[in-house]
């Protein structure tokens, strides 16, 4: 179920859900009106004291939040807006949901997993697609074979560069990537892979895959899911260099930076051509490495294009303790990995994501703290929060 909310009049979601069954948008307790400060937002339709109104359009601040929910049967996806630093709308989602962003930031893609008696019995994989603006449902689609994994993990689902296809990794019973056409909002077929893991798309319906030898291996595919393997690269990182789980990509430029566990940087450009590797760069100074500072959380990396900027969560921390909360972001230069600043988040971390624009927000999700909270991503000054999204969050999202 989504539902969209422009009030943060939560306790009265229940009862607009069930007066406003056919709309997936809703403000509770608002006045028959559509108020003028609300401008743009458009025309509103009145069930009682129930105005129901179309969404905000996404734009380059917003940002999704996911809460994983201590990795309970059900999940929920928060939209924020980023400039207002309020809640949107909260959509439902099953066991740890994969959240995609369509490119151009007009729909979003979950795929989901629950389960006929809440924690056991028949499983149900299926695949929904979210309008940006007004969180309806635009597409449920089955999927009969295949398995889903853990959303707290990025990149084991990615939609296509050109927004047409939606790719998932499946482990067992063996290595395969699925399929789905989310034009003809159906799922095409489970594609055999070798022992390699997370999706990079590129253009022209093709993708890389991080595989176990620390190469990349590009697969090509066709829309009726025959897939066509190419050479992998180089090694470009050693087995000791421990690679984070959740690595920054981006679909619009192929940018791919990757910390190890001690803080080397790895990078690379990808097209549907090749891959660059960048020079690796290590984070920290002999010094910090020796007072124990390390990279932290369940999303510790992003990049900023327009500045070129890389913004990794860390702390003084002991070995092995890479998926605890951090409290400092530090800022490095994309190309040189020169220090450019640290910022201070005052609060313990478990994610972090910057917008794509030249003047950028930082958000950094506490699960402790159940909150989302903005930073100027240049100076650093926290700008705003939103707080009480659900249980647990871990991640943010936003757009390309």
């Amino acid at each position: 179920m989504t539902t969209f909310q422009p009030s943060r009049l939560i306790g009265q979601l229940a009862v607009a859900a069930l007066l406003a069954t056919t709309y997936s948008a809703f403000a509770a307790d608002a006045p028959t009106n559509v108020p003028s400060s609300l401008g743009a937002i458009g025309t509103a339709q009145t069930l009682d004291n129930i105005t129901i109104e179309k969404g905000l359009p996404s734009d380059s601040k917003r940002v999704y939040v996911l809460d994983p929910g201590h990795f309970n049967v059900t999940t929920t996806v928060y939209t924020v807006d980023g400039k207002k630093n309020n809640l949107l709308g909260m959509t439902d989602t099953g066991k740890l949901a994969n959240v995609m962003l369509s490119s151009d930031g007009k729909f979003f893609v979950t795929s989901n997993t629950t389960y006929s008696r809440i924690a056991r019995g028949k499983r149900d994989d299926y695949v929904e697609v979210i309008d940006a603006q007004s969180h309806k449902v635009l597409a449920d689609i089955d999927i009969p074979e295949g398995r889903f994994l853990t959303g707290v993990m990025n990149r084991l689902a990615s939609i296509s560069t050109d927004n047409k296809h939606m790719l998932f990794q499946q482990f067992a019973p063996s290595p395969a990537v699925g399929l789905v056409d989310l034009e003809k909002k159906s799922f095409v077929k489970m594609m055999d892979i070798p022992d390699c893991y997370q999706i990079f798309p590129v253009p022209n319906q093709s993708f890389y895959m991080h595989c176990r030898d620390g190469s990349l291996q590009q697969f090509n595919y066709d829309s009726k899911g025959s897939l066509k393997p190419q050479k992998p690269t180089k090694v470009f990182h050693a087995e000791e260099d421990h690679l984070f789980v959740n690595p920054y990509y981006s679909n619009t430029t192929g940018r791919l930076v990757w910390p190890s566990y001690e803080g080397r940087i790895f990078q690379a450009k990808l097209t549907e051509k090749n891959v660059d590797f960048l020079k690796p760069f290590e984070l920290f100074t002999e010094a910090e490495r020796k007072a124990n500072w390390r990279p932290g959380g369940w999303q510790v990396v992003a990049y900023n294009n327009p500045r070129n900027e890389i913004y990794v969560l860390a702390d003084q921390r002991a070995k092995w303790t890479h998926v605890t909360a951090s409290r400092y972001v530090f800022v490095v230069d994309g190309t040189t990995g020169k220090r450019l600043r640290r910022i201070d988040l005052g609060h313990e971390i478990d994610g972090i994501s910057v917008t794509q624009d030249s003047d950028p927000n930082l958000y950094a999700v506490s699960a402790e703290a159940k909150t989302l909270f903005t930073f100027n991503a240049v100076t650093g000054k926290q700008t705003g929060k939103v707080d009480e999204l659900g249980r647990a969050p871990t991640i943010s999202l936003t757009v390309d």
